[in-house]
């Protein structure tokens, strides 16, 4: 098993133990490739309903040319007094990083001990440089951008992660419910469509325009009512 499909079982494991869920993975979209007749790029999507919660997605992506991806979107679309969390992570050669990217849609912005304390223990590690896109500006203070070092623990990716998960498990199932948050997490939802995202430009190339707008809705950040057929 590859690394990330490792990584990904761990936190569909650690975000779903003890709570009711369905699996809803779209068929169109379980599995497909770009491009579509060579697949350099094989995406594997699942998709769950969390009761009390709202949706989890986790696409891993495999290419032919050594690079593998995992993207978790944890969306709070019962209206959960947490932020929505996206995670990222690519390994490739020696390269390893990830990305645990709260976004605060909630009215009330609650302070988020929990995820906070995740933040400092792994402050020490190396910060990614990214290029300049409108969604930095949105992060909450606690998310994570790191480079893992290559002579470190090798497990360490796979350590973040899982702490990031359970911090946010903990924080999303005993937080309050107002559904005045959707309206801010959906808000959010158009000007990663309309704005762009990490994904957008390679999901755009495998369904077009209209298509990356479905894949999204329907699956990267389901608000439950929007569902493409």
């Amino acid at each position: 098993m590859k690394e990330t499909g490792y990584i990904r079982r761990g936190i569909e494991k650690l975000f779903l133990k003890d709570r009711a869920y369905e699996d809803i993975t779209p068929n169109e979209y379980a599995h497909f490739s770009y491009p579509g007749s060579i697949g350099l790029m094989r995406f594997d999507t699942h998709l769950f309903r969390v009761d009390g919660f709202g949706h989890l997605m986790t696409m891993e992506t495999d290419t032919l040319f050594g690079m593998q991806l995992l993207t978790c979107s944890f969306m709070p679309s019962e209206g959960a007094d947490v932020p929505y969390l996206l995670i990222d992570i690519m390994l490739m050669g020696k390269k390893r990083m990830i990305f645990a990217e709260y976004y605060d849609c909630t009215v009330n912005k609650v302070p988020q001990p929990l995820l906070e304390s995740v933040h400092d223990r792994y402050a020490h590690l190396p910060e990614h440089e990214e290029k300049p896109a409108w969604y930095i500006k949105e992060r909450t203070g606690y998310s994570l951008i790191k480079d893992i070092p290559q002579d470190g623990d090798r497990k360490l990716l796979a350590r973040v992660a899982a702490d990031s998960v359970r911090a946010y498990r903990r924080a999303a199932f005993s937080a309050s419910l107002d559904e005045n948050n959707v309206s801010g997490l959906l808000k959010f939802r158009q000007r990663m469509i309309t704005e762009g995202n990490p994904s957008s430009g390679v999901l755009k190339k495998v369904f077009g325009e209209k298509g990356y707008e479905c894949y999204f809705t329907s699956c990267v950040m389901p608000d439950g009512k929007q569902m493409c057929p």
